[in-house]
């Protein structure tokens, strides 16, 4: 007989849920609805525990320090970034800022010149020296890296054959029966996409590495696969890093990190980096060839709540809190102003400010 040793955590956490039930039940309120209440709390903290533990399990991957060095003399350093369990991460920046070469190092594609990683509690050379962890993850890569002379069918056989489990669902909301019987050099490259996205996926893995996952699919296949995404999180527990320049895959994300000249930049829940790093509303004004004033820019600078504004081919973005919208609109009226939006910031807007405002 196995026993389970428990963390001091579970009983501090079971003595508050017995604690609310005694409290509770001292007074005239409901004491059905506060045994839910706490057998809710402590069915929590049970489930916790079959899925790893307490805090020391609430990320998937620890990255303490990661250090890239080339050729020319450059060098991406990464530190202390830490990516949540069974949540959906996205990284963001600039084109050839390192997004994908930080995702490559952490599953050890990269020579490094420091690697300091834990995966899901284990150092990096632990968890890709098991077999057992290496079925634990799925990782869909920018280049598609199959032999081109076998059979969609194939694939999915070999899929089935090095992971032993395969998801119908996942092989049916790809559309892998339409082009089971080609052979992999007659497919496009959205039906690639699929493809490899299949066998990233397919075998429900605790961890999931996807660049651009979407960039070949078309509006369908996208809109299948961001369901599907969040499927895989919320009913199966899965961990997603999305390295992404596409809005709707940036929708679906818990956390944001951008990456900027090969560092990590910000790393917050995607409604702290709205709210505090780029600001919750968006106003927009369209100046065009016509009053393209330079003292526009310095009464912006002088209107409260405003925490960024950029110019850009006769557009001016203005990225602030709700507040800014009273002043905002009195500059308007000012300089006679006809063309301009105000509206809350979105996903668009925070891929705008990350990729073409950066530096």
């Amino acid at each position: 007989m196995q026993t389970l040793m428990l963390p001091p955590a579970y009983f501090a956490h079971r003595q508050i849920a017995n604690q609310l039930i005694m409290t509770f039940s001292r007074t005239k309120t409901t004491f059905g609805v506060v045994l839910l209440v706490a057998h809710l709390h402590i069915s929590q903290i049970q489930l916790n525990l079959k899925q790893g533990g307490f805090m020391s399990q609430q990320h998937i991957i620890q990255v303490k320090q990661l250090v890239l060095s080339f050729e020319d003399g450059t060098a991406f350093s990464f530190d202390n970034i830490n990516i949540s369990r069974g949540k959906i991460t996205g990284i963001i920046g600039p084109n050839g800022s390192g997004k994908t070469t930080f995702v490559e190092a952490v599953l050890g594609l990269k020579n490094t010149s420091k690697a300091d990683i834990t995966i899901d509690g284990v150092t990096q050379k632990e968890f890709f020296s098991s077999m057992k962890n290496r079925k634990n993850l799925g990782s869909q890569l920018q280049v598609f890296a199959f032999s081109e002379m076998v059979k969609v069918s194939e694939m999915v056989s070999l899929h089935k054959a090095l992971y032993g489990t395969q998801s119908k669902r996942i092989y049916d909301d790809l559309a892998l029966a339409e082009i089971s019987s080609k052979r992999l050099d007659k497919l496009s490259g959205g039906q690639k996409q699929r493809v490899s996205l299949f066998m990233a996926l397919a075998h429900m893995p605790k961890l999931i590495t996807l660049d651009e996952p979407s960039s070949a699919l078309d509006k369908t296949m996208a809109e299948k696969l961001i369901a599907l995404l969040k499927y895989m999180v919320a009913e199966q527990g899965c961990s997603i890093i999305i390295v992404t320049h596409h809005p709707y895959e940036l929708d679906i994300c818990d956390e944001v990190m951008t990456i900027y000249a090969g560092t990590k930049a910000y790393h917050e829940t995607r409604d702290d980096f709205i709210n505090q790093i780029i600001g919750a509303y968006h106003a927009q004004i369209f100046t065009g060839d016509q009053n393209d004033d330079p003292t526009i820019e310095t009464a912006i600078d002088n209107i409260a709540h405003v925490k960024q504004h950029f110019r850009q081919n006769g557009q001016i973005d203005i990225f602030g809190s709700a507040e800014m919208e009273a002043d905002f609109l009195s500059l308007i009226k000012q300089y006679g102003l006809k063309s301009y939006s105000f509206a809350q910031t979105n996903s668009a807007d925070i891929l705008k400010i990350s990729t073409s405002y950066a530096g």
